[in-house]
């Protein structure tokens, strides 16, 4: 299995996050979703949202691509300790193969097909127990690598 973006993906990511010692350590769990959507809006729009089940949502673009975070497995609307960064991709149809092929060769990101065949890319976080807030800046300079990544591999937003 090959993973040549891997360490690109490092380089990247270590170049993105300044080096701040107090920020980096303080601590982001699911009841801190202020201080994420504060991480999000370094990487671009983001705004707070709410589902359907009234947990809370992050409505964001990166680079014109829009993108939400689902918070999950929360105990209360405002404590929860999963996150699902979601990106869908209307009208970009493509063969299985290459949904796989992406599978297969990308650690992080899975992306898939829709019920209407429309590409998909999802990366799940745990957040229960918390995480400094440089981890949850990587995991948003991650998410954008991955969607950039990705919407050049289905060729989205091209003519």
């Amino acid at each position: 299995m090959k993973r040549p973006a891997l360490s690109a993906l490092a380089a990247f990511v270590a170049m993105a996050i300044p080096a701040t010692p107090a920020a980096a350590q303080e601590i982001v769990d699911g009841g801190r979703i202020d201080a994420i959507i504060a991480v999000a809006r370094n990487y671009g729009s983001a705004t707070i949202d709410t589902q359907h089940d009234g947990n809370p949502k992050i409505a964001g673009r990166m680079s014109g691509v829009p993108y939400s975070v689902f918070f999950l497995n929360c105990a209360t609307q405002t404590t929860c300790n999963d996150m699902n960064f979601y990106a869908g991709f209307l009208g970009a149809k493509l063969p299985p193969e290459k949904i796989n092929r992406w599978n297969q060769d990308k650690r992080f990101g899975k992306a898939y097909l829709d019920q209407d065949g429309d590409a998909v890319i999802e990366m799940d976080v745990n957040i229960q127990d918390g995480v400094t807030r440089a981890n949850m800046s990587q995991t948003f300079a991650i998410w954008r690598l991955l969607m950039d990544q990705f919407t050049r591999f289905i060729g989205f937003g091209k003519s």
